[in-house]
């Protein structure tokens, strides 16, 4: 089975400024557990949880974004950064190896409480994760890592309590992983048969999809 342990989710009510060394900004990343056993999803997110960078967040396509938690040691140990739940800005903080990017494929379905959720992008780490943590470079460690986080879209909107469980409904027959998209895109980036795969993935965002067709054109 491919279902996925829920550790937190997670939302944030107001936006709130963040400052570090380098940079600061408006921001709606630190996100807290929810205080309730219960929540409504919509088909651009949960109830309450606000957006602050409109341009580049939010939408059906980044419905819900989640992160790994088994990650956070590899960043204690190579970084110094102490986590705790919400600590990519993730409204699902996720536990075990059906979260790893190499085993969630771009297309797959989960049933999530009453509704149902399907995996659209790899998370795209932004320079808010910097600001967070007063280390400029981190996005790029996250990028080069692949251990990105990923976003899910709302396929059908529902109650969501605290306690469920992403439970698997059925993978994409491509199989093409978060870890994948990932490798493509800050790797690989000048692989024609990839950037062909990649371009024609419907259910992979509009976004990226552009994004893998300039590429090929550029070629």
């Amino acid at each position: 089975m491919k279902d996925i342990t829920i550790l937190s989710l997670n939302i944030l009510g107001e936006p709130e400024l963040l400052v570090a060394d380098h940079q600061k900004g408006m921001t709606a990343f630190c996100k807290r557990p929810i205080k309730t056993d219960l929540i409504d999803l919509g088909m651009t997110g949960f109830a309450g949880d606000i957006i602050a960078d409109t341009k580049h967040h939010g939408g059906n396509d980044k419905a819900i974004c989640c992160y790994n938690a088994d990650h956070f040691p590899k960043w204690k140990n190579e970084l110094g950064f102490d986590l705790e739940f919400a600590a990519f800005g993730e409204n699902l903080t996720l536990s075990g190896i059906n979260a790893d990017e190499r085993n969630v494929y771009i297309g797959d379905r989960y049933q999530l409480g009453e509704a149902i959720v399907e995996v659209s992008e790899p998370r795209g780490p932004c320079y808010m994760i910097g600001i967070r943590y007063n280390y400029k470079k981190f996005p790029v460690h996250l990028q080069e890592s692949g251990l990105t986080g990923y976003y899910l879209r709302t396929i059908k909107p529902g109650i969501v309590r605290k306690t469920d469980k992403l439970i698997h409904i059925c993978s994409h027959p491509e199989k093409i992983s978060v870890m994948d998209v990932n490798h493509i895109r800050y790797h690989d980036s000048d692989n024609k048969e990839w950037l062909h795969r990649l371009a024609n993935l419907q259910e992979l965002t509009a976004e990226w999809r552009a994004l893998f067709e300039k590429k090929l054109i550029k070629q």
